[in-house]
């Protein structure tokens, strides 16, 4: 266990180091703003204790693992990707509610486990990432000044959509949508 806590750690350091020295040359020109319409999906949540990846990671993992166990036991088959989303936790410094969702089509009853309608996004930055989720750090970065440079304001957590999710992380696609305002 602590040997994969310190080789997560060691992934994180390195990105950012990376994100260091690519500082002013990471590509802006593949941020698109767009709308993403509404989605139906099925999720389970939990508290991570920041928004950082070394809070978000050990929480969000195990939230798929088991969102994915229900929905096969349920027979419920996934029409689209995985999402995962954030949002403050109302009585907690700092603390995030995680959302690991998929997309569904069918309504189900599980318990904990939640069908909503995710609201559509009038105007998203979206930026594509390649690789796992524990170097997201230099796109996010990337997302955020190109959303601060060009007359945009944040209002919310980016949605996470994973568009590929081979077995080796390294090859894992997802794409940012941040929601956004014009200034």
């Amino acid at each position: 266990m602590f040997m994969a806590v310190a080789a997560a750690r060691l992934v994180q350091v390195e990105a950012r180091l990376r994100a260091i020295e690519s500082e002013g040359q990471m590509p802006t020109n593949d941020i698109v703003i767009r709308n993403v319409p509404a989605v139906r999906v099925a999720e389970l949540t939990a508290i991570a204790a920041s928004y950082q990846p070394e809070d978000i990671s050990p929480v969000i993992g195990p939230l798929y693992d088991e969102l994915f166990r229900r929905l096969d036991a349920a027979g419920i088959t996934c029409t689209g990707p995985g999402i995962a989303y954030y949002a403050d936790e109302p009585q907690g410094a700092g603390r995030i509610i995680v959302h690991a969702a998929v997309e569904v089509s069918a309504p189900c009853q599980d318990g904990d486990l939640r069908v909503r309608d995710l609201p559509p996004i009038d105007q998203a930055a979206t930026i594509v990432h390649r690789g796992s989720m524990e170097t997201v750090v230099p796109t996010a970065q990337t997302l955020t000044r190109w959303i601060d440079g060009n007359g945009y304001r944040a209002t919310g957590y980016p949605r996470e959509v994973t568009l590929e999710c081979p077995a080796n992380r390294d090859d894992w696609v997802t794409e940012l949508q941040a929601p956004v305002s014009r200034r």
